[in-house]
């Protein structure tokens, strides 16, 4: 086989508003998880889009960003290969 197997751990990152959410707290909100996730990318983190999800209880506003590796982490596994 010729492939190299990656581990990969996320970190979901999430708002929520209580329905019914004003226009400006969703636009305040949306804002915050905006930068937020900007501010990721800036570092080299690999991110995804700005999610809205919304049902009769609320929204959630959340983006997902690749979790940095832990040095301690990274030599354990490398020495169980």
């Amino acid at each position: 086989m010729d492939a190299d197997k990656r581990i990969r751990t996320v970190d979901h990152h999430e708002w929520t508003l209580k329905a019914p959410a004003h226009h400006t707290e969703v636009e305040k909100t949306v804002a915050v998880a905006e930068h937020d996730r900007a501010r990721l990318a800036a570092q080299g983190v690999r991110t995804g889009d700005v999610h809205i999800h919304g049902d009769d209880t609320g929204l959630v506003i959340s983006f997902e960003a690749e979790r940095l590796k832990n040095p301690k982490r990274q030599a354990a596994e490398a020495s169980h290969v």
